[in-house]
């Protein structure tokens, strides 16, 4: 989701806590207090956001929600714009907030297919974090590979937690680093599970690691991203009108 607006005020809520997950991303756990759509919420839902300005409550905004069903609301944002920079950042615990939603269909069902491709740009992870986190808790057996795409490995600041459900889940994470000379170097021989490529994911990539192009596919990032990654899908043999995509766009 991007730093676009939206008319909707949302229910008061609090911040329970804020955690700065690197030095550019913030994850906002949020009391939504009785609200029982956020109690239902899906994998791959969204929320709005409105904070306290100088001069009166901020627009809405809208992020992912990171957490699997059933745990505490939390919306992990990375920082672009003033909003997400300076305004998130600076909440602190007890913080009154307006939160609406969950809104959204990105991921629907995804718990049904057995073969599952995830691929996410930068902070378009969080859907997916959303899923696996939900995956984990369940013990889910579903067959899953998920590319992130970052700059540096520094930027992928879930990578532990990723790396440690692949020894709980049948989870393979690739991390395509863009700006890494020698991302080999972080392999690590303890976990299998954990693969590194160099540049931007292409259809060798997706060959060394994507057993089926019939699998499910799911692809969140900005634009142009998405628009290169589904040409290189359809380099694959993907039907890339089946691949279900979201983008950081809200309406």
């Amino acid at each position: 989701m991007s730093d676009d607006t939206s008319t909707l005020k949302g229910r008061k809520a609090r911040i329970l806590r804020t955690v700065r997950e690197d030095d550019n991303t913030t994850s906002v756990y949020i009391d939504t207090g009785d609200d029982e759509r956020f109690q239902n919420f899906r994998p791959g839902q969204f929320a709005t956001l409105r904070v306290m300005e100088e001069d009166g409550w901020s627009a809405a905004h809208p992020f992912t929600i990171a957490a699997a069903p059933g745990e505490t609301v939390r919306l992990t944002i990375r920082g672009k714009g003033r909003f997400t920079s300076e305004l998130v950042p600076s909440l602190r615990d007890g913080d009154e907030v307006h939160c609406a939603g969950p809104y959204g269909v990105f991921c629907r069902d995804i718990e049904r297919q057995e073969q599952i491709v995830m691929i996410a740009g930068g902070v378009g992870i969080t859907p997916f974090l959303s899923v696996l986190r939900s995956f984990d808790l369940a013990g889910a057996t579903n067959r899953v590979v998920l590319f992130w795409s970052n700059k540096t490995y520094g930027d992928a600041f879930a990578a532990e937690e990723l790396e440690g459900m692949t020894r709980r889940l049948d989870l393979t994470v690739v991390h395509v680093l863009t700006r890494e000379t020698s991302p080999h170097h972080y392999a690590d021989p303890e976990l299998p599970g954990v693969h590194f490529e160099k540049g931007h994911l292409s259809r060798e990539m997706l060959g060394r690691h994507v057993q089926s192009a019939t699998s499910s596919f799911y692809l969140c990032g900005p634009g142009p991203m998405q628009q290169h990654v589904l040409a290189e899908l359809r380099a694959f043999g993907v039907d890339t009108g089946g691949v279900e995509t979201e983008q950081f766009v809200f309406t």
